[in-house]
């Protein structure tokens, strides 16, 4: 798809609310997780974490670009605002998911750079307009966020956005991630914080769902 891009026919952003450099980015912490689940399980392989810390640095210093019209009346400057909330969502969202996967071991206390991830990038999901259809390409970003923060308002708002954006589009993706997210918290109060995680989570539902005869996928967007 990246190498099949042309921004005239279509562009990532308005496909799903990820800028092409971070979609890359999306894409490489993708094929990365699946390598390190994979050399977990082997003995005499070690995953090489250099890598991550290049994605890292390039997640840390990816700046919002606004567009030469953006300043040209406000209606403009309120779309570009709310594509750089959109955007950084999802740079904040990749960050958070970084830390997660790559950099926190099971019972190991999590790092508070991560509730600070999820804080800032819920901040960005919920500063977006609630009629711009922008906000509505936030929701992965937000249920990583979700699944760090424990403050029982922020829960609330975070829940309340997927209420919103499944009765004004019915997509399945929004419906879905309310129970989910519910899941991970009830399995967070059981277990503790620091020894509950949320892919194992995502991970199980999957297989649960994988053996329906008519397969239902969770999507985030």
């Amino acid at each position: 798809m990246v190498s099949n891009y042309s921004q005239e026919a279509w562009d990532y952003f308005r496909l799903c609310g990820c800028p092409l450099p971070l979609v890359k980015l999306v894409m490489q912490l993708a094929r990365l997780g699946a390598e390190k689940r994979k050399t977990s399980s082997m003995r005499y392989v070690k995953f090489d974490d250099s890598v991550i810390s290049e994605i890292e640095k390039a997640l840390e210093s990816w700046q919002h670009v606004s567009s030469p019209t953006s300043l040209q009346d406000e209606a403009s400057l309120h779309q570009d605002m709310d594509a750089m909330h959109c955007s950084e969502a999802w740079r904040n969202g990749l960050l958070l998911y970084l830390y997660r996967v790559f950099q926190w071991e099971p019972g190991h206390p999590v790092a508070i750079r991560a509730a600070l991830r999820a804080q800032i990038t819920a901040d960005h999901v919920f500063a977006c307009r609630e009629d711009s259809l922008v906000a509505k390409q936030a929701l992965l970003p937000l249920f990583f966020a979700g699944c760090e923060l424990r403050d029982e308002p922020t829960r609330e708002k975070i829940l309340n956005y997927c209420a919103i954006w499944d009765d004004m589009t019915r997509y399945h993706m929004f419906n879905s991630t309310v129970p989910l997210l519910k899941e991970v918290w009830t399995v967070q109060a059981r277990n503790g914080f620091d020894n509950a995680w949320w892919g194992q989570v995502v991970d199980r539902r999957h297989a649960s769902e994988s053996r329906d005869t008519l397969q239902l996928r969770i999507c985030f967007g």
